[in-house]
């Protein structure tokens, strides 16, 4: 299994502290590994933007979003902190095989309502059009166009995703999508649904769709919006 690398943002619930903080997701920051241990940043609150207190024996589940787009995780603790130039806290990595991969074909799928562009290339079809999605996963989507758009179960189309991140800067991921499902506007005027699955996208484009997916969990969970 793919254990998390410097530079990798992981996120934290601890099992251990107080009822406060574990009812809150943390954020941090893989700065340096060794012999087992990894060096991360003083943990953020994804709530309230504030650390915590934490020290040695505080358990925690540990997860992160891989290059590949997957989700790993795992338990662990922290053994140790560091006051000095940087303020680190040590925590214990597990073998690679306690290390669990997940959504391995079931993406997490999320409402979420992203600024899409679409082309479909046909010899009698061709649209290139803006519109919204409905949900998304790092497997596929849903969105919503006019219906005056021919778009049929079998046609493959062209997507440009614009995701916003936690920079304040948009990402952008591209990928081409087999429709599976056609639902009709249910009155005049009303835009049709369209349901797909990715038929073709790159690794590091379906890893952001998947962070973006799992950024957008925890800021509906921490507004009390979701499980």
């Amino acid at each position: 299994m793919l254990l998390p690398r410097v530079g990798q943002t992981i996120r934290l619930v601890f099992t251990s502290s107080s009822d406060d903080t574990r009812r809150q997701t943390f954020k941090s920051r893989v700065v340096d590994l060794k012999d087992g241990v990894a060096s991360i940043e003083l943990p953020t609150s994804e709530k309230t933007g504030r650390t915590g207190l934490f020290g040695a024996g505080d358990a925690c589940e540990v997860w992160y979003v891989g290059e590949n787009g997957s989700c790993y995780e795992f338990h662990s603790a922290i053994i140790g902190r560091q006051i000095e130039h940087i303020p680190v806290l040590f925590l214990q990595l597990p073998p690679k095989e306690e290390i669990h991969r997940t959504q391995r074909r079931n993406y997490l799928r999320i409402e979420f309502t992203l600024e899409i562009a679409v082309k479909l290339e046909d010899p009698i079809r061709s649209y290139h059009f803006l519109a919204r999605t409905i949900d998304i996963s790092g497997g596929g989507m849903s969105f919503s166009c006019d219906e005056t758009y021919r778009i049929q179960p079998g046609d493959n189309l062209k997507v440009w995703i614009a995701m916003p991140s936690k920079t304040g800067q948009v990402q952008h991921a591209y990928a081409v999508m087999e429709v599976v499902r056609q639902k009709p506007a249910e009155k005049k005027g009303m835009h049709q649904w369209i349901f797909g699955k990715f038929v073709q996208i790159s690794e590091q484009d379906r890893a952001k769709v998947v962070r973006a997916c799992y950024n957008r969990q925890l800021e509906l969970r921490n507004k009390g919006m979701a499980q």
